[in-house]
Formats: C-alpha cells, sequence, structure tokens
C-alpha cells in the first residue's frame, strides 16, 4: 500500500448572507503531525470540516490517498479517515468498551470484530483499566484518549482532531501530544489548535490561518527563523541601559532590562560584562527562546491563548 496524502487544493467556502469563511486555502499534509492553527474567525474549523467530509465546500478540491472526498467514490474515500471533534457523541451511561463496540459497528465492523477492535484500541492508548466504567466517569484526558479510540476504529489512514488538547492540564497535554506523535508514524495525522506550548517538539508542519486565507506555513523551526528570530533575554536588578553590538538593548521598568538577540550564548557574557562595568548590580537573569506563540501573534495580531472557533 502507497504512502498515502491530503491534498485540499483551492478551498472556498460561503455561508448563506455571502459569509466568505475560507478564501481558496490550499493545505497538504502527509505522514506524520500537520498543525492547523488560527484564532476565532479564521476558517480553521471549517476547513476541518470540509477535509473530513462534513460540510461540502463552495468551490475546491479535497483528495486523500488519490481518491476525492465529494466525487463519485466518496465512501471509499472517507473510509480512509478517522475523524475525533472536540467533543464526541458518546453514551454516557454506557461504558468505554460499549461505546467503542458501538462505533466499530456503526463503521461496518462485525460484532465480534467489533469487540476485539475495541479491547485492542483500549491497549493501545491506554485505556484498558478504564473499559468497564461509565463514560460520565472519566476525566478530560481520558475522554480525549477515548475520541481518539473511536476515530481509530477500522484503522484509518488519515486521522483529523479538533482541538484535542483543549481544557487539558499541562502534563495531560504532554501525554497527549506524546500518544498523537506516535500514532503518527504510520498515518496521516491532521489536528488543529490554538495552544502553542511544545508544537515545536511534535508538530512536522504548521499552517496558521487567517481571516480564511494561510497566512503562514511550515515546519516550526523555519516559521520561527522567519517570523520569530530574536531571543529575549531579561536582566533583573539594580542596572543601567548599556549599549552593546549587535543586540537591542531596552529598559523596561520596574528593575528590569531586555535585550534581543538571535545569538543569546555569545551575547550573554558580553552584556553581563557591559552592565557589571556600568556599576549595575546582577540579582537574576533569565534567557527565552522564541516559539510558535510568537510566530502566531506576528501572523495573526492574535494571542494563542484566544479561543479558536470557527
Amino acid at each position: 500500500m502507497g504512502e498515502c496524502v491530503l491534498e485540499a487544493r483551492g478551498i472556498v467556502k460561503v455561508y448563506p448572507g455571502g459569509v466568505e469563511a475560507l478564501k481558496g486555502v490550499d493545505l497538504t499534509a502527509g505522514r506524520g503531525v500537520t498543525v492547523v492553527m488560527g484564532p476565532n474567525g479564521s476558517g480553521k474549523t471549517t476547513l476541518l470540516s470540509i477535509i473530513t467530509g462534513a460540510l461540502r465546500p463552495t468551490r475546491g478540491t479535497v483528495e486523500v490517498c488519490g481518491v476525492d472526498v465529494w466525487g463519485p467514490s466518496w465512501i471509499e474515500a472517507r473510509r480512509f479517515i478517522g475523524f475525533a471533534p472536540q467533543d464526541v457523541p458518546f453514551r454516557e451511561k454506557l461504558s468505554l468498551y460499549d461505546n467503542l463496540v458501538w462505533y466499530g459497528m456503526v463503521k461496518g465492523l462485525g460484532w465480534m470484530e467489533a469487540r476485539s477492535e475495541a479491547r485492542r484500541l483500549a491497549g493501545e492508548l491506554g485505556l484498558s483499566e478504564h473499559l468497564r466504567k461509565p463514560m460520565a466517569a472519566l476525566s478530560g484526558g481520558l475522554r480525549r484518549r477515548a475520541s481518539i479510540a473511536a476515530a481509530l476504529t477500522g484503522n484509518p489512514r488519515v486521522i483529523v482532531m479538533d482541538e484535542p488538547a483543549s481544557g487539558l492540564d499541562p502534563g495531560a497535554r504532554r501525554g497527549l501530544w506524546e500518544l498523537i506523535r506516535g500514532l503518527a508514524r504510520d498515518r496521516v495525522v491532521v489536528v488543529s489548535t490554538h495552544i502553542t506550548e511544545g508544537l515545536e517538539d511534535y508538530a512536522d508542519m504548521v499552517y496558521i490561518m487567517h481571516e480564511g486565507r494561510v497566512a503562514a506555513s511550515g515546519p516550526p523551526r523555519r516559521l520561527i527563523a522567519e517570523y520569530a528570530p530574536l531571543s529575549r533575554i531579561t536582566v533583573y536588578g539594580r542596572i543601567k541601559k548599556v549599549e552593546v553590538d549587535g543586540v537591542e538593548v531596552y529598559a523596561e521598568g520596574g528593575g528590569r532590562l531586555v535585550a534581543l538577540t538571535k545569538s543569546p550564548e555569545e551575547a550573554l557574557p558580553v552584556l553581563v560584562k557591559a552592565l557589571a562595568s556600568a556599576g549595575g548590580v546582577i540579582e537574576r537573569v533569565e534567557v527565552s527562546r522564541p516559539g510558535l506563540a510568537e510566530v502566531y501573534y506576528r501572523v495573526t495580531g492574535v494571542s494563542s491563548g484566544e479561543v479558536a472557533g470557527r
């Protein structure tokens, strides 16, 4: 079986009343983790709905594994895709096991095969000990894993997840991203999120959407180098502003001095020496390297902490 690729080309979506949610979006996702980010109204969720076959585009095409999602072979195309929405309609009083068996049968598995698939997926996703618990008793992190298990039923080659890390604490988010990273070793995984923390370590490709268009795209490190190349050195203490060649230095108030530089390793000792020569007393130094949060803000003008919507 050849390599599977998800390709969206020239996607336009116009809602009733003339609201243009997507304005010619192109996206390509191969094996690995492709992240789609965007603030409220960026069109991110609309794009995911079109990719998964839940919403028809006004114009444009979507192909998965070479099959048109909206063409004559649409049934075949949808078999390639597993979708984990932000809020999966689980039956809360039923056990996790019963829910997964039900999803298996919905996807065309026989009774025995659906039961076997439920146990297999629970084992792969660390859910085996929770199989007999009612859905209502599961934590947010376990529910996210259950959502992914439902999406993986039938072993689709493409998994699309809408805001899987939303509402989770940092520890649970890291565990979830490690799981997603593992799934992407032999699958196409497309994830929407507004949480940038740690994405540099998990994403292979990032699309940042703004006002219905792709405003920036590329591997995380390339985006950071292009849009937010400067690290920030913050010095606390009784200090005066000094001049350092090749470093942008400014006083921030409250006994803080900030220096922006592409090479904090080289700039830091020079800065400290200059401050000491000027009679300054340094109490603490912090170095923060740029990440996707800075890229997101520079591209969209919106903080990455804002919850993303349609």
